[in-house]
Parts: C-alpha cells; sequence; structure tokens
C-alpha cells in the first residue's frame, strides 16, 4: 500500500489457531461473538477459535526504513511457550526487497510476546543490528516492574538485552520519526500501547497495532478483548481513534490481526463503523 511517498508492506508472521473465539474476546456477549462468523469468516476456524494472524509492517519512507513490530520471533523466543510455529517476519523481508541490515527503525507497538517476539536471533544479539528500538516508557516501566516481582521473560530475555545492547530507546508519548510518520501513544491494550499514523498530501494510513483485534470492536467499543489491560483506556482509545479515522475518509487501517491486512472504516447505512477490506 503506497501513501504520498510512503510504502507500507504487511508482512505475515504466522496464521495459527488460537483459544476459542468466546474466550479471545470476554467483554463481548459470546452469541453476538459467534453470529459475527457469517460476516468475519476468516477470523474463526472451523470450530471457533479465534484464527490469529499476526504481522508486522515494513514502512519505507524518504530518510529509510521503519519495521513496526518483530512477531513471535525464533525458536528461544518466549512466545514459543505458546506458539506452535515460530516467526517468519525476518525471512519475509526478502520478498519486498530489503535486509534486515536495512531496517534502521524497529518500532515496538507493544511489549505482548506476538509483537516483540523477534527483537532477538537465537544467539542473543539484535535481529536488525543496524536498528534503534523504540518503546513507550509506560510498557517498558511496566515490564521492568513485572520482572522485579518474579520471572518475567519479556523483560529478562527481550528487552533487557536491547537496553543492555544501547539499542533500545524509550519515548514518552507521541514521537516523530519523519514529516509523515508519527508514532502515537494509544494506551489500555497496555500502558504503552502505541500506533502509527501515517499523514501525507496525498493520503493517510493508520497502523492501528492491537487497538481492535475484531472488526465487531468498531462498532461496540466497549467489547473488550481478553488481552487488554486496561478495559477502560482500551476503549477509549478504540473511541478516540475510530473519530480520528471516520473524520479524514479514505484513512487506510492496518490493524495487526485481522483477516485482512488493509481496509478502511466507513459509516454503514445505520451510521455505525463498518470494516471494509481494502480491494
Amino acid at each position: 500500500m503506497t501513501i504520498g511517498d510512503v510504502e507500507i508492506s504487511a508482512l505475515l508472521d504466522v496464521d495459527i489457531p488460537d483459544e476459542p473465539i468466546a474466550d479471545a474476546f470476554p467483554g463481548a456477549p459470546a452469541d453476538q461473538l459467534l453470529a459475527a462468523k457469517d460476516p468475519f469468516p476468516n477470523i474463526y476456524t472451523a470450530d471457533d477459535a479465534w484464527r490469529l494472524r499476526i504481522r508486522a509492517w515494513l514502512i519505507r519512507h524518504p530518510q529509510g526504513i521503519l519495521l513496526l513490530d518483530t512477531g513471535v520471533g525464533p525458536e528461544t523466543s518466549p512466545a514459543m511457550s505458546w506458539c506452535p510455529e515460530i516467526g517468519t517476519v525476518r525471512v519475509s523481508l526478502s520478498g519486498v526487497g530489503v535486509t534486515a541490515q536495512d531496517v534502521d527503525t524497529v518500532a515496538i507497538s507493544h511489549s505482548h510476546l506476538d509483537h516483540v517476539g523477534g527483537v532477538l536471533l537465537t544467539d542473543g544479539a539484535p535481529a536488525f543490528p543496524h536498528a534503534r528500538y523504540v518503546i513507550q516508557r509506560a510498557d517498558r516501566d511496566w515490564e521492568r516492574d513485572a520482572a522485579d516481582g518474579g520471572d518475567n521473560p519479556t523483560w529478562t530475555s527481550l528487552l533487557e538485552p536491547l537496553a543492555s545492547a544501547g539499542v533500545l530507546d524509550v519515548i514518552d508519548g507521541d514521537h516523530r520519526v519523519h514529516d509523515t510518520i508519527e508514532l502515537h501513544h494509544a494506551p489500555g491494550h497496555t500502558p504503552g500501547h502505541q500506533v502509527v499514523r501515517i499523514t501525507t498530501d496525498r493520503g493517510r494510513a493508520l497502523l492501528s497495532a492491537d487497538t481492535w483485534n475484531h472488526p465487531i470492536q468498531l462498532a461496540h467499543p466497549e467489547w473488550w478483548g481478553g488481552s487488554d489491560d486496561d478495559h477502560a483506556a482500551a476503549e477509549a482509545t478504540r473511541r478516540a481513534l475510530l473519530s480520528e479515522v471516520l473524520d479524514a475518509p479514505g484513512t487506510v487501517v492496518a490493524p495487526t490481526h485481522f483477516g485482512e491486512a488493509f481496509g478502511r472504516i466507513t459509516a454503514g447505512a445505520d451510521g455505525s463503523p463498518v470494516w471494509e477490506p481494502a480491494p
């Protein structure tokens, strides 16, 4: 997807069956969640589990190459405690004409293992050797504090090694990467959850990370997911970003876990927000 002079490539990391869909979204009425299989069949398995697609996003812009998230990672990643497959983000780069050495910025949308699991190689070296890794302070502190109370492999096996290598950049709130690219703090899913806004004179895009993990949450932002840390803050973020997108018709939206990599959010016949996959 091209937005002005910015090119966005979706990299599929894994495509796996997860927990039962009703367990993944306990804040939604189970009957309505199961009924949503009809309009959104590609995020359900045959036995009504959540078909979980995990993506990372490569963003080429005039000043460099940014990678949003790193997937579940290799066989040494803590994500392997629950994920049945190793991640393919680093291998997939060749399909879009990029090497790991070309990436100069890795933006970590949040510290859940399906987003941060691929920051290191199996030998513990940074997976993108020339990159700075950018995380919100709220997530860095959240994971570090959890490690003080016991074992937290997200910190000890992933983030702390980046910090020790001197490549972890901790930011507070919104941060501009380029004239057209901004990291926007959007808390709730985790304390430091952040999304990517791309604004050019020829269009806009929102890489929404885990703001919405099911299209049904567009019309029902109050229906929280089991992985949301703060339900009220996550709902507030969903409402704020939904309003922002609807106020800018044509904005391309790229959610990490939807069936489709790109789409748009429009107002349906009854005024409720509707997910429209990009052609």
